[in-house]
């Protein structure tokens, strides 16, 4: 399985390859220079690995949310390269990528991932870990901090920069976490776990399908938002 894993959606430039069994990644804080460096690293991967573009069996992108032009640019780059080589690609939200590795760095099975969206509002996404990787509990949003839903109760790790809102979040939520991890970007081998089992489930869809998630036009959408 031959697996190329591409995320921008943070002050990070993170890039995976995985060949067989093996595994390659570059991780690189670019926050302004994405567009500059996001090719030029998948190159330097690919010439790591001692492989051609043309050897990739998918590509694994985190689909946000996250700055809007870190998506952008990501989402470019997965459906220019995804086209051209005529291979499926595989969306992966960046919450979810986050709980992928408080799983791998603490074992943590129920993880509640908050990122600052701006002011008050957060985005948010609930997950508990099954087969190896994250699985949605209700859905992701992007909300006030006051508004955000009730979380069941379980033992449940927070995960992200929104949490400097400790105190709100788990009132709002109606528990505590048992710890707190908030220094966290998306990092290319939970992208490549991830992307590993959703490509052997058949999760993939065309290149030119592949969009940047955004939420808050999601919430705009529902009756009332």
């Amino acid at each position: 399985m031959n697996l190329l894993a591409i995320d921008t959606s943070s002050k990070t430039s993170a890039i995976g390859l995985q060949i067989g069994e093996k595994r390659w990644q570059s991780v690189v804080m670019s926050d302004r220079s994405h567009s500059r460096d996001i090719l030029s690293n998948i190159v330097d991967l690919t010439d790591k690995a001692g492989v051609n573009l043309n050897d990739l069996d998918a590509i694994v992108f985190g689909k946000g949310p996250g700055s809007f032009t870190g998506l952008r640019i990501t989402v470019g780059v997965v459906q220019g390269l995804g086209f051209g080589l005529q291979i499926p690609v595989i969306p992966v939200s960046s919450l979810a990528c986050l709980a992928q590795g408080e799983y791998r760095e603490s074992g943590a099975t129920d993880i509640f991932v908050v990122l600052s969206a701006r002011q008050e509002e957060v985005y948010f996404g609930a997950y508990h870990m099954r087969d190896g990787i994250p699985n949605l509990t209700g859905e992701e949003g992007v909300l006030p901090v006051s508004h955000i839903p009730g979380l069941e109760s379980r033992d449940w790790v927070g995960v992200g920069d929104g949490w400097r809102l400790k105190k709100q979040l788990e009132l709002a939520a109606g528990n505590r976490m048992q710890h707190i991890r908030m220094e966290v970007y998306p990092q290319p081998q939970d992208l490549l776990d991830i992307g590993v089992v959703k490509l052997a489930r058949g999760e993939t869809i065309d290149a030119m399908q592949a969009r940047p998630e955004y939420l808050r036009e999601k919430v705009a959408s529902k009756p009332g938002g």
